[in-house]
């Protein structure tokens, strides 16, 4: 359903733009081959914005989102979904626990949730980044079903952060 432009960076793009690689896609939208356009992104806002402004015909941008990186200079979460969002794009999320880092945390990080008596570390995790309303879709990885089970479990009753929440990460974010 979604055809998705990988890691598309400053370095990369020229090169899509050079081999005709949107026009080529957006043919095959045409044809019904292609549902959705989208793009997985690994860059600053800047970048994106450029990008969104010169390719209109996206339609959705898969983000780094979890609550480490929210306001990390580097990854630029927040930033980038900001772009995302105003050019009326919708918000895949990729690594929402950060490659499982924001499962096991550090024993002082781990009190400030356990305080919150609401789930695991990974669904914390996985319910900050569903929590922006331009966001469709979360992907995560799991390795067993009792992963696969926490999941299903934090999405089939969703209910979005809540003000005490998002203090919880900012702390959570302050101690790691």
């Amino acid at each position: 359903d979604f055809y998705l432009f990988h890691c598309l960076t400053r370095t990369s793009y020229p090169k899509h733009k050079e081999c005709n690689s949107f026009e080529i896609v957006k043919k095959l939208k045409e044809q019904g081959k292609i549902k959705h356009i989208a793009l997985s992104f690994h860059d600053t806002a800047d970048i994106l914005d450029m990008i969104l402004t010169e390719q209109p015909d996206i339609e959705a941008v898969q983000l780094q989102i979890n609550y480490l990186d929210y306001d990390d200079p580097g990854v630029q979460s927040q930033a980038c979904y900001d772009v995302a969002v105003k050019h009326g794009k919708k918000v895949i999320v990729m690594e929402p626990v950060r490659g499982g880092y924001l499962v096991n945390l550090p024993d002082q990080a781990k009190e400030v949730f356990d305080r919150l008596n609401g789930g695991s570390y990974a669904s914390y995790a996985l319910r900050y980044a569903a929590s922006y309303p331009e966001v469709f879709m979360v992907l995560s990885g799991m390795g067993n079903m009792d992963m696969m089970q926490d999941n299903i479990n934090t999405f089939s009753d969703f209910v979005p952060f809540s003000k005490e929440e998002y203090e919880a990460t900012d702390r959570v974010r302050e101690i790691i």
